[in-house]
């Protein structure tokens, strides 16, 4: 909730708890927050000073057989402290604001004993004793930026979660409007109207085919900024990094050269470089023709073959899952919908936003049961608009309970729980890979709607789009914590297919033994020759 909260509102988000079990079941919580940069602070308890060592309950300050709370969250925070004197307590919250929000953010943890927090002490406001200090431009990169952008004829700027701030979207949408090709990885989904003429989309494993396509048959040059190259950003580090020039422009040096040796590395603030290069004259009097040729033929290409696909169910009593999504987000008033998602694979492709804050994932750690609890946070933080959250059953079983805590503060979430009764994207890898031994992937049906009656929130079993359409509307109609059961389908999605070049860069094999190795590795080949 606190990580939700976070992204939704660019503020810092603040969990509490206990020491000993309370303060460790919020380090997988704390881990996201760390891998995807937010400014969450975390408090702990403790027991009294004068008691350490003596194996007092819950005591978790590293000594014989007990926990170090310090310890574990140093590596995963920013900044992790347990505070032994009165003394330390400003100090310590001087050094964890600054960390929370200088350069990179992430997440800090302060540890104080109950007998600490019992204290009192002066104070009169704070006084940082660090400033911030964001590293900036140079000469000699301004003038390699200009030479690389002069020659460039079909250049992309590529934004990741590093530049997804609202106060980029106006320089974002004037850059696209002089001409220059715009694509995001999943995490910066928005940052530029998805309807723009120069917008590619996301790439990407499920990403968009024409935004995969231009990147790897056209683009000469690559802007990436606020972009880590990961996995599944990249398509398993595939080749068009490698093809085109690269200028890799982030917050934090380590991310530059990290995977791909950039033409040019700047280490810079994200907004603070887009301001710069809006500035260029020559982005601003260049044409760029040929990129927005290329952007069109790329679309062309894609766009009319997935806009003709029919998504109808064939089975009785199930829905398709990219008709419910679609079908929702019909519904939904775009401008005022912010979507929290577990199952991005439905959501990156079917629905178009415009807006940095419109799409929240948590998709560095792909953390299972992320939606359902932090699309409570980010209604926290965004009041004013609708919040639908996507996820599957087997992520609504991690945190189903946090529902009861909408219902306890009256949060209205509208929660889409995709249901095929099994954790879909390992149980098909199981059944490929593994020659269908399948174990711990699938499991009997619960009644969802009574589990959420229980928990004091309305919900309906949907089995047909008309019912689904009606329920979506209903909560419209009257805002309030709904969960909407769709029973769906076995289909994978198109760009399933894509996730066998991420198995054969793991070095896995087909174990169906009804397949030739010749045949598998034609069938693989078509694939990575052809994945877009």
């Amino acid at each position: 909730m606190a990580d939700g909260f976070a992204k939704a509102s660019e503020k810092v988000g603040c969990i509490i708890t206990t020491t000993g079990i309370g303060a460790t079941n919020a380090l997988s919580g704390v881990i996201n927050s760390f891998s995807d940069s937010q400014p969450v602070l975390i408090i702990t308890g403790q027991v009294p000073v004068e008691n350490f060592g003596k194996g007092a309950m819950q005591e978790s300050v590293g000594i014989n057989r007990t926990a170090d709370l310090e310890g574990l969250f140093s590596k995963i925070t920013k900044y992790s402290k347990i505070i032994k004197t009165v003394d330390e307590l400003l100090p310590a919250l001087y050094e964890a604001e600054f960390n929370l929000l200088e350069k990179r953010k992430g997440p800090v943890h302060l540890c104080i004993p109950v007998d600490i927090l019992q204290s009192e002490i002066e104070f009169s406001g704070f006084k940082p004793s660090k400033n911030f200090e964001n590293p900036v431009i140079d000469n000699t990169e301004l003038n390699a930026l200009t030479q690389l952008l002069s020659e460039s004829r079909k250049p992309l700027l590529l934004l990741g979660a590093g530049a997804k701030y609202r106060c980029n979207e106006k320089i974002v949408s004037d850059l696209a409007q002089y001409g220059l090709p715009v694509a995001t990885s999943l995490r910066g989904k928005g940052l530029l109207d998805e309807r723009n003429p120069m917008s590619l989309g996301c790439i990407g494993l499920y990403g968009h085919s024409h935004a995969n396509y231009y990147l790897g048959m056209h683009a000469d040059l690559i802007i990436a900024v606020g972009i880590s190259m990961s996995e599944f950003s990249t398509q398993c580090w595939d080749r068009p990094f490698k093809k085109a020039k690269l200028i890799h422009v982030d917050i934090d040096p380590e991310q530059i050269g990290k995977v791909y040796n950039p033409t040019l590395g700047i280490n810079m603030d994200s907004h603070e470089f887009l301001k710069y290069l809006s500035k260029l004259d020559l982005l601003q009097t260049k044409t760029w023709d040929e990129a927005r040729d290329a952007v069109t033929a790329s679309k062309e290409k894609f766009i009319r073959k997935y806009e003709n696909i029919q998504y109808d169910c064939n089975t009785e009593g199930k829905i398709n899952p990219v008709q419910a999504i679609r079908s929702v987000f019909k519904l939904m008033p775009e401008d005022k919908t912010v979507w929290v998602c577990d199952s991005v694979v439905w959501t990156e492709t079917n629905i178009l936003l415009n807006g940095a804050d419109k799409h929240i994932e948590a998709l560095n750690q792909a953390s299972i049961g992320y939606a359902p609890a932090a699309s409570i946070g980010v209604k926290l933080a965004r009041n004013s608009c609708y919040v639908v959250a996507v996820f599957g059953d087997g992520g609504f079983r991690q945190t189903g309970f946090e529902l009861a805590t909408a219902y306890n503060y009256d949060v209205p979430v509208l929660w889409l729980n995709l249901n095929n009764e099994k954790y879909g994207s390992i149980y098909n890898a199981q059944k490929k890979y593994y020659n269908g031994n399948i174990v711990g992937t699938t499991y009997k049906a619960i009644d969802h709607v009574g589990l959420c009656k229980a928990l004091g929130v309305d919900a309906v079993k949907v089995t047909n789009v008309y019912e689904l359409e009606l329920a979506v509307q209903s909560f419209i109609e009257r805002e309030r914590p709904l969960l909407l059961d769709i029973q769906i389908d076995e289909t994978l999605p198109e760009m399933k297919a894509r996730q066998l070049i991420r198995y054969q860069q793991w070095k896995f094999s087909d174990s169906a033994k009804s397949k030739d190795v010749k045949e598998q590795q034609l069938a693989l080949k078509a694939i990575l020759d052809n994945r877009y």
